[in-house]
């Protein structure tokens, strides 16, 4: 009887220490996820312009930010994910990769000893298709997480293990 005692005790125990965390959702994969004490920056349905601060709580329906603003949500229209590790949305990292590397090319043939300092119209080319490409994605990357049918944002509690 004692161990059955002790082990309701230590369920409940975890429970009543368990880490609140506002997940992001696409489909059925985790995209990010948010704790109190974190800073996040999200756009309401109701406003125009950005709301950012430090998580204070994370409760069932609502996150507090600070003392006195709490926003429920499903009154979240879309977060900013720019500052916040993800597991998501990493084509402007490439694109920066992309364009970093085709201008490292071009440096690397007009300093080519074998050469004669003068860029070739094949490595112009390949330069330009990395450059293009690594603009493109910057251009189609989007940091922002859009709270709808297919992703949705939830509280989940998180019991961090010993």
């Amino acid at each position: 009887m004692k161990f059955v005692c002790f082990i309701l005790f230590s369920v409940s125990l975890g429970t009543v220490f368990a880490q609140r965390q506002l997940v992001l959702l696409k489909k059925d994969l985790v995209i990010s996820r948010f704790e109190e004490g974190d800073r996040i920056r999200f756009r309401r349905k109701d406003r125009d312009h950005f709301t950012s601060g430090i998580i204070t709580g994370i409760h069932l329906d609502f996150i507090k930010l600070g003392e006195e603003d709490t926003t429920y949500l499903h009154q979240i229209k879309s977060i900013d994910m720019r500052h916040h590790s993800n597991n998501s949305f990493h084509t402007a990292s490439g694109g920066r990769k992309l364009i970093a590397a085709g201008i490292l090319l071009i440096v690397l043939d007009a300093v080519n000893p074998n050469q004669s300092n003068e860029i070739t119209p094949a490595m112009l080319t390949v330069s330009s298709v990395f450059v293009a490409a690594g603009v493109f994605m910057q251009f189609v990357n989007n940091n922002y997480f859009r709270v709808g049918q297919k992703r949705k944002l939830t509280m989940m509690s998180h019991n961090p293990g010993p």
